[in-house]
């Protein structure tokens, strides 16, 4: 049963700081119309968590009559999964603490409602009570919970993408998802607070950073391609949409990425392809065609000195078709092979005509026979052209930054500044020869995807390095 009016306005008196019934001019009657018709709920239970009072808003709120609550316990209002959680409140009341809840209560009609309770522990003619008050949080709590499992869904959605997908906030890694692992090769807590640039190719580290600035300054959204290195040295290619966001108050950049490596290594085989074929064509059709055109009018006319000039061009078609074997070997199937393996097999058949010393690490690329062509041209340039026997030549194989490197360098005289450029051109030559020999080098490398520097050793000689992508394993 429920306090009597009395006993309420008497009680109401005394838990307002223990005032006399008149309190700053206001009597009982006006205090008793003050909880009665609170928009909170206020209650109050007994040590058996009986209700021993409620006010007009928990009737209304629980659809019971104020007479069927009297005749219930805190357990018959809140689901059976709040229990344990109110008898570990009633331990801490009963210890005189203050209890501040979040729980949920069943109406008469079977809806579940959310509030925050306050209980604050007091005594009443000897009895221990729990003074309470609630407020109807339904509205937030339903509302926070459909937050809660769209934050979840999407979650879920970008952490089990098959894209990768990162943020970077201040230049460093904040998220990334579970393909940004399995693509990169890094372990999230490797790669979390690491500067987000230091896995782009070094060549195109730069340009990303000024387009990641500029989106943190402009916002908008921009897609665009560039290469990193993964954890194993790999080099790929990958294609990024970043979208300027905010995050605890700073602004971010989040990127949604697609590994495009493929599509980039066969548009860049079939541009190498179609270089490849118009170069066979050019030399089948006009070298090939002119020389054959001498050597008919040399037969014709039985000129001597016409003959003279066709047998050079008859020389000229041979090491025209020798040379141009390379690039058509180049052109065929390609696979995995050990750089120092060609290397070693090379420097074997050159022992006799140079100081060749080896300095090999096992490097592997994708390539083919046309390669021995690339390092046997470059030794024969060295042997041919260094002017001195015998040349000392040294060879070296290594991995840099995704790039299998094969060094050649010979202590000869060297090439001039002006002709460092000239020496790859086509037709480029200062003896008598094709022109093709190093053109046709550069042209190899490129179709294994690589490129090849030449530059000054010290203290005399030439130093050519041919660079190709390194293999992927894995």
């Amino acid at each position: 049963m429920g306090f009597e009016s009395g006993n309420l306005i008497y009680f109401m008196i005394v838990i307002i700081m223990y005032m006399s019934t008149n309190i700053n001019g206001f009597d009982a009657k006006f205090w008793r119309d003050v909880v009665e018709n609170a928009l909170a709920g206020i209650f109050i239970i007994d040590e058996k968590l009986r209700f021993r009072y409620v006010n007009r808003i928990v009737e209304i709120a629980t659809g019971y009559s104020r007479d069927e609550i009297y005749n219930m316990s805190v357990f018959d209002l809140a689901p059976e999964e709040d229990h344990l959680k109110i008898l570990e409140a009633r331990e801490r009341g009963v210890k005189g603490e203050q209890v501040f809840m979040e729980n949920q209560f069943i109406t008469k009609d079977g809806r579940r409602r959310w509030v925050w309770g306050f209980i604050l522990p007091i005594e009443f003619r000897g009895e221990k009570l729990g003074l309470g008050n609630w407020i109807d949080i339904t509205r937030a709590k339903k509302l926070e919970m459909k937050l809660k499992e769209s934050e979840e869904f999407y979650r879920t959605l970008i952490e089990d993408s098959l894209t990768p997908n990162y943020i970077v906030q201040d230049g460093k890694f904040i998220y990334v998802n579970r393909a940004f692992e399995q693509a990169t090769g890094f372990k999230k807590e490797e790669i979390l607070g690491r500067d987000a640039f230091s896995i782009i190719h070094p060549e195109d580290r730069e340009m990303v950073r000024r387009k990641y600035l500029k989106r943190l300054k402009e916002g908008g959204s921009d897609i665009y391609s560039f290469r990193i290195i993964n954890k194993n040295g790999r080099v790929g290619w990958t294609t990024i949409r970043p979208s300027r966001i905010t995050i605890k108050g700073r602004e971010a950049v989040a990127a949604t990425a697609l590994d495009t490596t493929q599509i980039h290594e066969l548009t860049e085989e079939l541009r190498r392809k179609t270089e490849y074929l118009a170069l066979l064509n050019k030399i089948l059709r006009h070298d090939i065609l002119n020389d054959l055109t001498i050597i008919r009018a040399a037969l014709e006319l039985k000129d001597e000195k016409l003959i003279e000039t066709a047998i050079s061009r008859v020389d000229r078609i041979r090491d025209l078709i020798t040379e141009t074997k390379s690039l058509e070997e180049a052109g065929g199937e390609k696979k995995t092979i050990n750089v120092a393996e060609f290397v070693k097999e090379i420097a074997e058949l050159y022992g006799k005509e140079a100081i060749i010393k080896l300095n090999l690490e096992d490097v592997y690329v994708r390539a083919n026979e046309g390669l021995k062509t690339v390092i046997q041209n470059i030794l024969n340039n060295a042997i041919l052209h260094s002017g001195k026997s015998p040349v000392e030549v040294e060879i070296s194989t290594y991995t840099e930054n995704g790039w299998g490197v094969i060094r050649i360098a010979d202590d000869g005289k060297g090439i001039p500044d002006d002709m460092k450029e000239l020496i790859f051109q086509e037709g480029f030559s200062t003896e008598k020869g094709s022109g093709l020999g190093l053109f046709i080098v550069k042209k190899v490398t490129e179709l294994y995807g690589g490129k090849i520097e030449v530059k000054d050793n010290e203290p005399s000689g030439a130093v050519f390095e041919i660079k190709l992508p390194v293999e992927k394993f894995g």
